[in-house]
């Protein structure tokens, strides 16, 4: 028996070091929809391809203070978007991305991002204290 009992100590220790590097497969997809005003979606974009550190991603960096997407709490930072209004945003530079956030028509604007386990575990955990 207390073998058995070491087989499965190591099988959750295991897991537990999995969970630390971010796993690809841990993402979530999920749709949100945003309030685009004259002042934007309210977030700054991040990666795109030909960014300073290569071809990433576009994620979103930062949510402006007092943004509908910040009250909402339907965003966070770190979070990929993979649709925008119907647009796939994969493959874009972060200017070609901003431009299309520009010319979106004010109101609820459809966008599809993928988070990873990780980072809204973490934010969940700060938002209950």
């Amino acid at each position: 028996a207390p073998d058995l009992n070491s087989s499965t100590d190591s099988t959750a220790s295991a897991s537990v070091a999995s969970d630390v590097s971010v796993d690809p497969t841990e993402a979530t997809v999920h749709t949100v929809t945003l309030e685009k005003t004259s002042a934007g979606l309210g977030f700054s974009l991040e990666g795109g391809k030909g960014s300073l550190l290569g071809d990433k991603p576009l994620t979103i960096n930062r949510i402006f203070k007092g943004a509908a997407s910040e009250q909402s709490e339907t965003i966070q930072p770190g979070d990929e978007i993979l649709h925008l209004a119907g647009t796939a945003m994969q493959g874009l530079t972060r200017f070609e991305a901003w431009n299309i956030i520009k010319t979106l028509p004010d109101g609820p604007i459809m966008m599809v991002i993928r988070r990873k386990g990780l980072q809204s575990k973490g934010i969940t955990a700060a938002g209950d204290a």
